[in-house]
């Protein structure tokens, strides 16, 4: 599936929040990747996926963008390699999952060239991660479907840097204007068809429902037709057999 990834809102006139400057601007980083990742992954950290995404993803432009099936007891690795003598850089992403069933929670985890775990979710449908790479090496990002029977379908973007920086904020011309206004189509875009996905997942999931409650509703109307067949034909025989004294 083609599918693109979250919405980040930015204003024509003002220029974008200074917060996610600040954070994320790089040659002032003074936190390593697994402090940055730690914060993002902390429950006030991830109370809202708008709050959150306005936050730490503003700009955010993904380089994988990729929907697969997870079969149950499976996992999937995705790597992102730094090269020697990078400097630190920020990597940012998210991942949605979605069944047929009511419940679609997969653990999803982060760990440096070292091994060591970064950043963790564990039973998570959806959630966004950021962390400034300040070690040259491998990223590996593992997705798991620990369920025995269940299989998902899972979305993960990932990309590098922020594009945010790029953009001369101090001036004003008719450039910086066309640059602001197709940035915020490309942003409206991804987040319509995120928020499409999520929707189309839950009225699966609805729709799934209803159908069984119809199912249901049809196999008791039969029950209960059938009954009321043989309580009439029950009756009717007693009445027919009748003795007049």
């Amino acid at each position: 599936l083609a599918i693109g990834f979250f919405l980040a809102y930015c204003s024509l006139a003002e220029p974008p929040p200074a917060g996610v400057e600040q954070e994320f601007e790089l040659p002032e980083a003074k936190d390593d990747s697994a402090a940055d990742a730690a914060e993002a992954a902390r429950p006030e950290a991830s109370s809202g996926l708008v709050e959150e995404w306005d936050k730490h993803m503003e700009g955010f432009v993904p380089e994988l963008l990729l929907t697969f099936p997870l079969a149950a007891r499976t996992d999937e690795f995705f790597y992102e390699d730094i090269p020697k003598d990078s400097p630190p850089v920020l990597i940012r992403g998210g991942f949605f999952a979605s069944s047929s069933e009511e419940e679609s929670t997969v653990e999803f985890s982060v760990t440096d060239p070292k091994g060591n775990v970064i950043f963790e979710k564990n039973d998570q449908a959806e959630g966004l991660f950021h962390f400034i790479a300040k070690k040259s090496g491998t990223y590996t990002f593992i997705v798991s479907n620990h369920r025995w029977m269940q299989g998902k379908m899972v979305t993960f973007a990932v990309g590098k840097g922020n594009q945010t920086h790029l953009q001369p904020q101090h001036l004003t011309t008719m450039e910086d204007h066309i640059k602001a206004i197709d940035k915020t189509l490309v942003d409206i875009q991804t987040e319509s068809t995120y928020l499409w996905i999520r929707q189309k997942s839950h009225m699966k999931a609805v729709e799934n429902i209803h159908t069984r409650v119809l199912s249901f509703c049809c196999v008791e109307f039969l029950i209960l037709l059938g009954v009321s067949g043989f309580q009439v034909y029950y009756i009717k025989g007693l009445l027919s057999d009748r003795r007049i004294l």
